[in-house]
Formats: structure tokens, sequence, C-alpha cells
């Protein structure tokens, strides 16, 4: 199978995957959108929904003697055989890519579509058709879609650092909840947290649009969109706020405990509880090692008031005064 056919059958995966956890409106028309553009997604997807219908005509104990050769000559005939040979050949075909966390399908060098993921403690670095460069730090997801008038973009969740490469004639979009940013050529983050965006430009110029505010950001610029509207501010370059997650480096400047701990959830497999409404108030500045979640514990107390008890990978810190 060649790539661009791995690719459609990716998609169809991932359309049946929507579909066995129920469809709403807005999927079920952009599932009608993809199988109307070409003849090979409608060919590809009935394939892949005769096999589901095929499967389900057998038992778990059906398809574990489909595993097992020394059962298959036990079977009553060899029509039975081949029937269940069928079945096995074409659920392999179906199943294979299942639980991929990419997918992605270009028409042409303009049209390109596609969806990342990261898991916990681990960064990705995906090379876009564009010749833009992204690196996606741990827990973050990212769908893209690109065409010959626009490179658009939706930050699901957790942070990316983009390389934009410049296209005058087509803008680069980053869509993050509310928040759109849009650029032409620059390098900068987008880190989407649960109730804020924070958008950090190394350079060029980045255009921050949210509900009710526009504002430019350029080099040395930092801005937090949240509730109470766009905050824009200037970093020191010195510190990389840009990509310190790159080299495993978590940079805090003044930022509350929760955000902390939020950072360090995207490497390490724990839960916390800050005990007060004083402790949430605490902030706390520093560079921190993303992986060394034990050393920043032990150091917690020393610098802010507060004790740390854990028990089964929860995290409780409680003020000491």
């Amino acid at each position: 199978m060649d790539r661009h056919n791995v690719s459609i059958q990716q998609q169809v995966n991932h359309w049946l995957e929507l579909e066995r956890q129920g469809l709403n409106k807005a999927q079920q028309q952009a599932l009608n959108r993809w199988l109307g553009e070409s003849r090979a997604h409608q060919t590809a997807y009935q394939e892949s929904k005769q096999v589901e219908r095929l499967l389900s005509q057998f038992s778990e104990q059906d398809i574990a003697q489909l595993e097992n050769p020394v059962t298959h000559s036990k079977l009553k005939s060899k029509t039975t055989q081949r029937y269940f040979a069928i079945a096995a050949c074409f659920a392999l075909f179906a199943l294979s890519f299942v639980g991929y966390q990419t997918w992605f399908f270009q028409v042409n060098k303009d049209t390109f579509h596609a969806s990342y993921q990261s898991p916990r403690g681990e960064l990705r670095t995906i090379s876009l058709p564009d010749n833009s460069l992204l690196t996606l730090d741990a827990k973050t997801s990212l769908a893209i879609d690109f065409d010959g008038n626009r490179r658009r973009n939706k930050l699901l969740s957790g942070r990316v650092l983009f390389d934009v490469a410049s296209d005058k004639s087509r803008p680069f979009v980053i869509s993050a909840g509310s928040t759109k940013i849009t650029v032409l050529g620059t390098r900068f983050s987008v880190d989407k947290k649960a109730d804020s965006v924070r958008i950090v430009v190394a350079h060029g110029r980045v255009n921050v649009q949210s509900q009710h505010q526009q504002i430019t950001l350029t080099k040395g610029q930092m801005a937090v969109v949240g509730s109470d509207g766009i905050v824009k501010t200037e970093f020191d370059q010195n510190l990389n706020l840009v990509d310190a997650f790159k080299q495993g480096r978590l940079v805090f400047d003044n930022a509350p405990l929760n955000e902390v701990f939020e950072e360090f959830k995207r490497h390490h497999a724990i839960s916390y509880t800050l005990s007060t409404q004083s402790t949430e108030q605490l902030v706390i500045s520093g560079t921190f090692l993303a992986s060394e979640l034990e050393s920043f514990l032990n150091l917690l107390p020393h610098v802010l008031p507060v004790e740390i008890k854990e028990s089964n990978n929860h995290i409780v810190i409680v003020n000491s005064r």
C-alpha cells in the first residue's frame, strides 16, 4: 500500500472511530465533505464499513480461532475456512492503523490536512509541506488544514513552537479556543491552557485577536489572552521563553502554583491539590527541569511557605503559616 492509500485508510479509521462514539452535526457535515472530495475516499470508507459488518457476525471465540493455526484445521469445511480467512485479511487491513496518533493526507502542494498528538513526557517535531517547522510540547493536540488561500491550524491543547515559512499569499493562522493568531513568517510559541492562551514571539510580527480585542506582537513581546482580555508584556529574551521546553526546561516568571503544576503534569502522571485559597495565590519564578519533579518538590518549601504531602502520585500543597 503506497503512502497516499495509507493516509486515506488512516482517515477512514478516524471517521469510523468518531462514528462509534457518535457524530455530532458538525462532524457529520465534515465527514460528508470529506467523502465528497474524491472517489477514493468513498471507496475506502465503504470497504471499511463492509469489514466492520463482516466482523460483527463473529464472536470473540471465532476471532480467537483466526489467530490459532491449529484451530483452523478443525473448522468444519473449506468454505468456512475461506470465509474466516477473508475476514481475517480484511480485519488486518482495516484495523492495522487503529491507534495511530497521526493521520494526514495531501492532494497537491497547497492542500494538506493533518492531525498530530504528542504523549505525556515526549516532544514531537513536524516538518510541513510549506517548509514550516513545528515542535509539539508534551500532551499537545494539533489539527492542520491548508488550502490555496490560507494555512489554518487548530491548537486543541498543549503548546507548539511555530517556525513559519513566509508565504505572503497564504497567511498562517492558529486558532486556540476563541483566540486567533495570524502571521506571515516568524518564530513564536502558542500555549493553550485551561483558561488562557499565551503567545511568545522570538522574531517577526504576530497579530493576536480575541473576541473583543486585537493587538500586534513583535520580537521580545508576549501576550496572555484570558477572560479579562489581552495582557501584553515584554520579556527577557535571555530566558528563551519561546523554546525552553525543547531543552526540557520549564521557565516561570511569577507563575501561580496551579500553572506550575499543570506544566509538570505534561511530563508526569500526577494529580495535585492546593489546600487553601492563600496557597493558590502563591507565585514562583525560576527555571526547572521538566524531568526532575522530585527536585522541584524538595525545593518548594525552601522558597515558599508551603508543606508538601504525597500519596499515590497525588500531591497536596499546604500553607505552612
